[in-house]
């Protein structure tokens, strides 16, 4: 105890010596950066090699060196001030060892007597264990051959109960099938255990033979039990085959007797042609209902019933009809013919539904729905086959819609699909609008529209929208073939269809696809595209009627000519010219089938598109004039004479008429005038283009004072 406790404080000492060893360490640093941290000698996978590569990259050998022999001195002093501190310590802890070694070599010899002991006593134990276990394993090896032999006379005494059972029962009926059942079914159970050894290899044929005479007896109960509908017997021979563990045996039987030969009658080539396949289902539905109560009512899955384990629906009455109908009427399947294929799938929707409601309990409707020939039935239907037919009747009329969208054949088209005259929407003034509409209502309509293929006929819907809105976008494109009143109707179904889809499309999946906001949003996002690509069309239309406006902008170059030097009296009214500028804008924008807020707007940006290129126009004439005054005012003044009466040219002056240029500003300002009052016949307000047209002319006195 001493000497752990002078450990223990040395250890406290060197700790405190390592503190101080740091902190000189922090001194150096504060000093000069050190180059490595005391920490990393401490390290268990610490190596030379790396320490120097590592530091060299920072430091050089020789400070590296000054520092490692800095701190080595300092540990060496450390660890002297130590030992000279505690000194007397250190003498101590050698004299209190003295004699300790003697101690240990007087405990080794009782210790190594002691361990020979142990040994013998091990050995002595291992024996008697391994005696032990022989014996354990002799008596298990008799055990295993009584039950051998056990079992042997069991299977022998109940060959022999069955047999005689059999022998002195010269009328068989379901009670002693019942009892022959639950011998066999224990003799079954012995037999599996040793069922290659000698003795039941000779016994085998006995067995077999009690299996033929129950097999052969139990069908034929069975049969006769459900063709006389005696729930007692069939229940006595349901739990027989559940005591064997034949329930697929029954219920094979079951649909071999009886659902077989009934509907073998309905499920013809014939009827299917003449009757139709929902005269089938329904005369099937109609004659199961009476052929399957027995069996039905006594395999009811409840805690009262002994006979669990049975299914006739799911086991034995559906593949029953699937095979007929697969094997007598398989054309009922193909997709060639869209209408019939749809009919045919709705039809069989119903008899299924109606089907799973004989199965009377949603465990047998759960497992009816993932039985094979369920799924096999099924997947018969060529879904996305019959998808495809109706995509390329309606995707390829909207298309050949789209082509002769401003022809004659448009019109004609349009009239083929509509078959009732009050659906054609009078609010619509392209038939390629009215197209699109009755496309997105045949999509969802009942005769074309399956559950199974929801998803896709949503985003067949979908595509319409956008392959409308591509169409619209690519109008500009087509210019040499478009006629501006064509394009504004365009624009205004496009404003219709955008107000109206979200409401047409929300009516006509309302009881097909469940409440979900992503389809609605999905809807409302292709709806709201439809509007993207106005914006294109209206540069288009104001371009092109703009560049047809400013044709009539030529005949301002010639006003000029018209005062130059013809001594034409002073005008006073506007040119021919100025009623023809804003003719196009009447012609194509103000006589479309635009809204009226459209046509203002779509007016205003052609309008100040000319008045600005009439600007223009202007302030080159007027600029051409100064330049023509400026030239003449020259000459004038190189051919003044050299004396002129004063009150003789005041006289003159006065009466000076005006000049060709200043006729022409006149008329200039006679036209914008003019201009002006058109433009705001048109119901536009005066904006900053027409305001820049105005102050042009008007800001020439001369003219002023010719119009006052």
């Amino acid at each position: 105890n001493e000497y752990k406790s002078y450990l223990r404080k040395c250890c406290n000492e060197m700790d405190t010596e390592n503190s101080n060893s740091e902190r000189l360490l922090s001194h150096l640093k504060r000093e000069r950066p050190v180059c490595f941290q005391p920490e990393e000698f401490l390290e268990e996978n610490f190596d030379v090699d790396n320490f120097l590569s590592l530091n060299r990259k920072s430091f050089t050998l020789s400070s590296i060196k000054k520092d490692l022999e800095n701190y080595s001195s300092t540990i060496q002093n450390s660890l002297v001030e130590l030992i000279n501190r505690d000194y007397a310590d250190f003498v101590n802890l050698s004299t209190n060892l003295v004699g300790v070694d003697q101690s240990i070599l007087k405990l080794e010899a009782p210790l190594i007597s002691v361990k020979a002991d142990v040994d013998i006593i091990k050995k002595s134990i291992e024996s008697e264990i391994s005696l032990i276990s022989g014996k354990l394993e002799q008596r298990n090896a008799i055990k295993s051959k009584q039950d051998v032999l056990h079992c042997f006379l069991q299977v022998q005494q109940i060959t022999e109960k069955v047999e005689k059972l059999i022998h002195n029962n010269a009328n068989a009926n379901e009670n002693l099938f019942e009892r022959v059942a639950r011998e066999y079914s224990q003799l079954q159970f012995y037999v599996g255990k040793y069922e290659d050894s000698p003795f039941i290899k000779n016994i085998s044929p006995r067995i077999k033979k009690i299996s033929e005479y129950l097999e052969g007896g139990l069908y034929s109960s069975f049969n006769r039990g459900l063709l006389e509908k005696n729930k007692n017997s069939i229940a006595q021979c349901l739990r027989v085959f559940s005591t064997l563990g034949a329930t697929d045996k029954s219920e094979q039987l079951f649909a071999e007797t009886i659902i077989s030969p009934l509907i073998d009658k309905f499920i013809t080539r014939e009827n299917y042609q003449r009757e139709g396949l929902a005269w089938i289902y329904i005369s099937i539905l109609e004659a199961l209902k009476d052929a399957t109560e027995s069996v039905l009512s006594l395999t009811i899955p409840s805690t009262e019933n002994e006979l669990k384990g049975f299914d006739f629906c799911s086991n034995a009455v559906f593949p029953a009809i699937v095979s007929k109908i697969c094997t007598k009427i398989p054309s009922m399947f193909g997709a060639g013919d869209a209408k019939q294929f749809h009919k045919n799938y709705t039809e069989t929707l119903k008899f299924l539904e109606r089907f799973e409601q004989l199965c009377g309990y949603e465990e047998r409707v759960v497992k009816l729905r993932r039985h094979p020939s369920y799924k096999t039935f099924m997947s018969k239907f060529s879904l996305p086959i019959y998808f495809q037919i109706r995509l390329q009747e309606i995707a390829g009329s909207f298309e050949y819609q789209l082509l002769t969208a401003f022809t004659t054949e448009s019109t004609a088209s349009l009239e083929g699909h509509v078959t009732d005259a009050q659906s054609r929407d009078q609010a619509f003034f392209l038939p390629v609008s009215q197209m699109l509409v009755l496309c997105l209502k045949r999509v969802w309509a009942d005769d074309v529209f399956l559950k199974s293929l929801a998803h896709k006929f949503l985003k067949l819907s979908l595509q319409l929208i956008k392959r409308y809105s591509v169409w619209l976008a690519s109008l500009p494109e087509e210019s040499s073939e478009l006629v501006l009143s064509d394009v504004c109707r365009a624009v205004a179904d496009t404003v219709h269809l955008s107000h109206q889809l979200p409401d047409l499309m929300a009516d006509l999946i309302r009881d097909k696809l469940p409440s979900d906001p992503a389809i609605s949003a999905s809807i409302q996002k292709s709806c709201t595209t439809l509007l993207g690509s106005i914006p294109v069309i209206k540069g288009y239309v104001e371009k092109t009627v703009l560049e047809e406006c400013c044709k009539q902008l030529e005949h301002v170059q010639s006003v000029p000519r018209l005062y130059r030097r013809t001594n034409k009296p002073v005008p006073t009214e506007a040119l021919p010219y100025v009623a023809q500028l804003t003719a196009p804008l009447s012609t194509h924008i103000q006589e479309s089938d635009l809204t009226t807020p459209e046509k203002s707007e779509w007016c205003a940006l052609v309008a100040n598109g000319l008045a600005s290129r009439y600007h223009d126009a202007i302030a080159e004439i007027l600029l051409s004039l100064k330049k023509t005054e400026d030239s003449l005012a020259m000459l004038k003044r190189g051919r003044r004479s050299n004396t002129t009466s004063g009150s003789g040219s005041g006289a003159n002056a006065s009466a000076k008429p005006l000049s060709d240029e200043d006729k022409t500003r006149t008329q200039l300002h006679l036209d914008v005038q003019a201009f002006i009052v058109v433009v705001k016949g048109l119901g536009i307000s005066e904006s900053e283009e027409l305001s820049r047209l105005k102050d042009l002319v008007g800001t020439n006195k001369k003219s002023q004072i010719a119009v006052t």
